[in-house]
């Protein structure tokens, strides 16, 4: 069970730390969007980082997450907005596997999961979708994973190694689920009898030919933001929980590692990518 469904994940940190999504992301669903924009509705919606950009967008946007502390945050955050955009959004405590019971069927345009769709129980899932979203609506879900540093190749090693291979760390942590991020998705049949027209992009930073629409970069990240970054996985809290009487940190093992063997300091500007993926695709009627 993930960390973000038990509650003991620090919500306020999660919204402080956690990948925000580009526009251009938002701009190509749109693009691929056929119908109209009344109902959006973001599952697996933590804090209400995918959902807020939605009212650009959509008459109404409502984000579902079976956590209530995220969801705390989520409304704390919606009280700061403009009460013409307030008014628009709210959140409810569900899975993705009983959308049915707030929303009617051939009722929702859009559903989005950003880097959540691994949580959920995917043959309900996609069942849920299919009843709620009108016919030729959209799904759409998206995955990041790993960041890395484009002019440092040690340090994607020493981070790799350390996060997914060290059996003293996290390794022995990582949730079933976390395959299908490293996979960016890939592994997630669509069912052809309820969607069809799937349009995907997939990016791998000093693999890939070119960025595509889901382009995570920043020229300024430091290996403190990558410190802040991971303390908001679940998977740390995890390790937390387990070794508490551990006289090191697993996060600062691999920071002190990543400073020496590529002579850094914490507040060294480095550019970064993400490893990122997202697919689109339309209800069945």
């Amino acid at each position: 069970m993930s960390a973000y469904l038990d509650n003991s994940i620090n919500a306020a940190n999660y919204q402080k730390n956690r990948i925000t999504y580009p526009k251009s992301l938002y701009e190509t669903v749109l693009q691929h969007h056929l119908g109209e924009r009344n109902l959006a509705v973001d599952v697996g919606c933590g804090t209400g980082i995918g959902s807020f950009p939605l009212l650009d967008y959509f008459e109404k946007v409502v984000g579902c997450d079976p956590s209530e502390k995220m969801l705390q945050t989520a409304r704390m955050i919606a009280d700061t907005i403009p009460e013409s955009s307030k008014r628009n959004v709210e959140f409810k405590e569900t899975g993705g596997e009983t959308l049915g019971k707030y929303f009617k069927e051939d009722s929702v345009d859009l559903i989005i999961a950003g880097e959540s769709l691994q949580y959920t129980k995917f043959e309900q899932f996609f069942e849920q979708a299919h009843k709620i979203l009108k016919p030729n609506g959209t799904l759409a879900y998206w995955f990041y994973c790993d960041p890395i540093f484009i002019d440092y190749p040690k340090a994607n090693e020493i981070f790799k190694y350390f996060v997914y291979e060290d059996e003293r760390f996290f390794k022995a942590f990582w949730p079933p689920e976390m395959d299908y991020v490293r996979h960016l998705g890939s592994t997630i049949e669509i069912p052809k009898n309820s969607f069809t027209d799937v349009y995907s992009e997939k990016y791998i930073p000093l693999k890939s030919e070119k960025a595509g629409k889901f382009l995570i970069s920043r020229d300024d990240f430091t290996l403190k933001d990558l410190r802040d970054k991971m303390s908001t996985w679940s998977v740390y809290q995890r390790w937390l929980d387990t070794e508490k009487d551990s006289k090191e940190d697993i996060i600062d093992v691999i920071i002190e590692k990543i400073k020496n063997e590529c002579n850094l300091t914490e507040s060294t500007s480095l550019k970064v990518q993400w490893e990122t993926a997202f697919y689109i695709t339309h209800n069945k009627a």
